[in-house]
């Protein structure tokens, strides 16, 4: 384990030019997020939490301030460098699943490695993700409206670990789901913590937020830890 932190924040400032005037929704936010680190990020409506999950998925760039994943410097990346550590280091979990309809849950999983590799997974590896998630081999083969909202969500967490991240970052990934498959997801993501993921939660509910080894908390764009 590595000293430098997976995640930083340095002085970050993200404000956005609107017709209605400039609006800035991280204001001087700085933070480190270290290896297998299981945080979670709160705050009310407004607060910044998904201008911060841009943030940390390298979906957005700062304003001002500067943004390192794994100690490189994002602004100094060129798009396809940052493309490629989007696909290979941080793996996305979203509250409403965006698994491709047309296809199965199986090709759901399989097709971030098709992007990697131009060719079909010969490995096995999705399957044997699916299986640990819970996924058998019957319900692979059905598309994402076949499934229940639990089943779709464990596998866009097979889809997000295929390419073996080092970073799960997870917005409010229990949100569409009853409080017990809930917390049956939250089950397998501290799992995946204790095998040595770096987890980021962004959610609205405390119980979750529990789980995490720490809470940040964000309001009108401003951060302040417990």
């Amino acid at each position: 384990m590595t000293d430098i932190p997976v995640i930083q924040l340095a002085d970050v400032t993200k404000t956005y030019h609107l017709e209605s005037g400039d609006f800035t929704a991280l204001n001087h936010v700085s933070l480190e997020i270290k290896e297998n680190d299981f945080v979670a990020i709160m705050g009310p409506s407004g607060s910044g939490k998904s201008t911060m999950m841009n943030q940390l998925g390298i979906l957005d760039v700062p304003s001002s301030g500067k943004l390192y994943i794994s100690g490189r410097d994002v602004a100094e990346m060129s798009n396809l460098e940052r493309t490629h550590m989007r696909r290979d280091t941080i793996g996305y979990i979203f509250q409403k699943f965006y698994l491709i309809p047309l296809l199965s849950a199986y090709e759901n999983v399989e097709y971030p490695l098709i992007l990697k590799y131009k060719k079909r997974d010969t490995t096995g590896k999705a399957t044997i993700l699916l299986e640990q998630v819970g996924i058998n081999k019957d319900m692979s083969a059905h598309r994402p409206t076949q499934l229940s909202g639990g089943q779709q969500q464990r596998v866009a967490i097979a889809r997000a670990l295929v390419n073996d991240p080092k970073i799960l970052l997870c917005d409010e990934p229990t949100g569409n789901l009853d409080s017990k498959t809930g917390y049956q997801i939250m089950d397998i993501l501290c799992g995946l913590h204790r095998e040595g993921k770096t987890v980021i939660i962004v959610t609205h509910d405390p119980k979750i937020a529990e789980y995490a080894q720490r809470t940040i908390r964000l309001v009108d764009g401003r951060i302040a830890e417990s």
